[in-house]
């Protein structure tokens, strides 16, 4: 498989991810909860077919956890993905309210 370079861009409530051969590796959304403008719902996250099996998925959970973290956000998870990902990586529910903590 070969080695791809990542580019994240973060836009409109989602970070997409881009390559040097494909302007759309992935994307991971989260939009806004009405009324709460510190809260933030992971819906999904998604990586194009050529570009899964490759740690994507992951690097685009990781690289939201940061960017909210910066922005002070609470998260709620909808996606099955970033669910599990919340479980396999117990620090990132420090973004979780504490009654939505696993």
């Amino acid at each position: 498989m070969d080695v791809i370079t990542l580019q994240y861009q973060i836009e409109d409530h989602r970070i997409v991810a881009s390559d040097d051969h494909q302007p759309f590796v992935g994307e991971i959304s989260f939009p806004a909860v009405d009324g709460y403008p510190d809260r933030v719902v992971v819906e999904r996250v998604f990586v194009h077919p050529d570009y899964r099996g490759r740690g994507i998925a992951a690097a685009l959970v990781k690289r939201f956890i940061k960017y909210a973290s910066d922005q002070g956000w609470t998260v709620k998870l909808m996606c099955p993905y970033a669910t599990q990902q919340f479980k396999l990586h117990p620090e990132y529910q420090r973004l979780l309210l504490p009654e939505d903590r696993f």
